[in-house]
């Protein structure tokens, strides 16, 4: 665990507007910490300790069931700030914290976010304003799961992923049933389902989009 200079403070999107004199006095709290690609950064259900900015890299938050099935809520990159929930309301952490390649984090003591909360309008503006953005994605998220059926989940992931590149280097069946509150049973079927029905097709490895049209219409089915 190391300090970090003032200038890497000022890279952080909650952080970049506040008051040199602020960033310095921050200076002292913050530390930099370094995980390599698979490694565990916190567990969903710890106390939260410090919100954490990312610097580089990526990093998975998903929740676990019992049974041990998964669902990711999120790939964040740099820039996002994590845990910044419970880090406000002190409650347990929502969600597991995995690093998917190497990343760097600076971290901020719990106690010193509320504080800027307190002392600063633009950090409390842009606190607000994640926190906002952050319900309406997971609003999006609760709709596509209760509304939409898995075929149409899944066309709506593959048209994302066809277009962008994705947070991963290889999606999996798993990782994508993951991605879209299933199992990977129910995924190789409905991409088996897709493949007969000429839509996609399946090409050393990869999924190439036949026809995007009916793949479109695929997504909006319920």
């Amino acid at each position: 665990m190391t300090t970090l200079p003032t200038l890497a403070l000022t890279e952080l999107p909650l952080l970049a507007t506040l008051p040199e004199d602020t960033l310095y006095r921050l200076r002292g709290f913050a530390s930099r910490r370094s995980y390599e690609a698979g490694q565990v950064i916190a567990l969903e259900g710890d106390v939260c300790q410090e919100a954490l900015f990312v610097a580089k890299g990526l990093v998975r938050v998903r929740q676990l069931s019992l049974e041990g099935r998964e669902h990711v809520l999120a790939y964040m990159g740099p820039g996002a700030c994590l845990n910044l929930i419970s880090a406000l309301d002190g409650g347990a952490l929502p969600a597991s914290l995995e690093a998917i390649e190497d990343t760097t984090v600076y971290a901020l003591p719990c106690g010193h976010v509320r504080d800027l909360m307190r002392e600063s309008t633009d950090f409390s503006e842009a606190v607000a304003l994640q926190l906002a953005e952050e319900n309406r994605r997971l609003s999006h998220m609760v709709r596509d799961l209760a509304l939409y059926s898995v075929r149409a989940r899944l066309a709506r992931f593959l048209l994302q992923h066809a277009e962008h590149v994705p947070p991963q280097q290889r999606w999996t069946q798993a990782t994508i049933a993951a991605s879209i509150g299933t199992v990977r049973d129910v995924v190789g079927r409905s991409l088996r389902a897709l493949s007969e029905e000429g839509i996609i097709r399946r090409e050393r490895g990869r999924l190439r989009i036949v026809d995007r049209e009916r793949l479109e219409r695929a997504a909006h089915e319920e």
